[in-house]
């Protein structure tokens, strides 16, 4: 194995964080951030890192190479497979960064480093911070990430802050303040906007244990404690979810918990007079495709059979390369729809979906 001795200057102690790995989820032990160490550029056919020069990789073989030691037309591990190292280098203007060192808790320490994927929380999260800024009161429920990483892609969203600086820039209090004030002040105007901003609220729910009653108590209780009208539910998302006690005979049927849950979701919605969002997994065998059809949502067709709309979230390689993705409409309950796709910018300073087109016209 090889191993190199960095200098730290701050070690972040953590159980609250995870990174994805070849094997699934693994929780972060601690975060160590390094004295400033030279730039190097990577590059593959899909993934792009900034790195330091002893960054380990994994060879076709699966043996460690250190950053500096690849050549083009190497082969390394991506989460889309082997893929050739098309440059290597160390950067042009001899920049330098400080850099962080993750050691995760799962015995072959290994993981994804900055693979940008397709995932459901970043479009949730739009979806909240666009109705939000409509003047609707969102209520986000997190049954996956962490609270504080939910707040932190929010307020990135919401403020304009730079994802990667937000640790750093969310304490200074005169620029929150004046970030506020300039969303409070800006200017709301639309078919559906309010005039006026409106708030999202964060709670989170332990993955497997999140139940209909749960999200109804919090609600209930929530609207009339901050005395607050939720015009949004947004739940990331409904795979995660477990169902009532009452009801545990339904046991391993992923159509029967599908439809409980589903159902259950639509059953707030009328309750609570409110728009209820969430996400659900497609196969594994249309990940990076260029088209999806409403076939190609597994496990449950009980969740797309209740819902009234469903879009699916599309990004193949040259997309991610390009920072954008395509939404489709797969069903429309209430009206036709010939399965027509927008196309958005993805802003990844922060985490925005811009620039919405739908193809065809030039214009949304």
């Amino acid at each position: 194995m090889l191993e190199y001795n960095r200098k730290f200057i701050d070690t972040i102690e953590t159980d609250e964080w995870q990174i994805e790995t070849d094997s699934g989820w693994s929780d972060i032990k601690q975060i160590g951030k390094t004295i400033e160490y030279d730039e190097w550029i990577l590059m593959t056919q899909t993934c792009n890192l900034t790195c330091a020069d002893t960054h380990i990789v994994l060879d076709e073989n699966m043996n460690e190479v250190f950053v500096k030691d690849l050549k083009i037309g190497d082969k390394i591990q991506t989460k889309n497979g082997l893929e050739i190292v098309c440059k290597c280098h160390k950067d042009i203007h001899n920049k330098k960064s400080n850099m962080f060192d993750i050691e995760i808790k799962d015995s072959n320490h290994r993981f994804w480093s900055n693979d940008i994927l397709s995932h459901n929380s970043m479009w949730l999260g739009n979806i909240a911070k666009n109705s939000a800024d409509g003047g609707h009161n969102v209520v986000f429920i997190t049954v996956e990430m962490g609270w504080r990483k939910v707040m932190k892609r929010l307020g990135a969203m919401r403020l304009k802050i730079d994802v990667d600086q937000y640790n750093e820039l969310s304490k200074d209090m005169t620029l929150i303040k004046t970030k506020i004030n300039q969303l409070k002040n800006s200017s709301n105007v639309g078919l559906f906007n309010t005039g006026k901003p409106g708030k999202i609220i964060v709670e989170k729910f332990n993955t497997g244990s999140c139940t209909i009653s749960d999200i109804d108590n919090f609600i209930t209780k929530t609207q009339e404690a901050r005395n607050i009208k939720f015009d949004m539910c947004v739940i990331d998302y409904i795979n995660l979810m477990s169902v009532d006690k009452l009801n545990r005979e339904i046991g391993n049927n992923l159509y029967l918990k599908g439809k409980h849950l589903a159902e259950g979701l639509r059953f707030l919605a009328d309750k609570f007079d409110m728009c209820v969002v969430t996400a659900t997994q497609l196969d594994k065998a249309v990940w990076g495709a260029n088209d999806v059809k409403l076939a190609d949502i597994p496990e449950s067709k009980a969740v797309a059979e209740t819902a009234d709309s469903v879009w699916a979230i599309i990004r193949n390689n040259d997309m991610r390369r390009e920072n954008k993705y395509r939404l489709k409409i797969l069903k429309l309950r209430d009206g036709e729809h010939k399965g027509e796709m927008v196309k958005f910018d993805f802003n990844t300073r922060y985490l925005t979906l811009e620039n919405d087109i739908l193809e065809g016209t030039g214009k949304l």
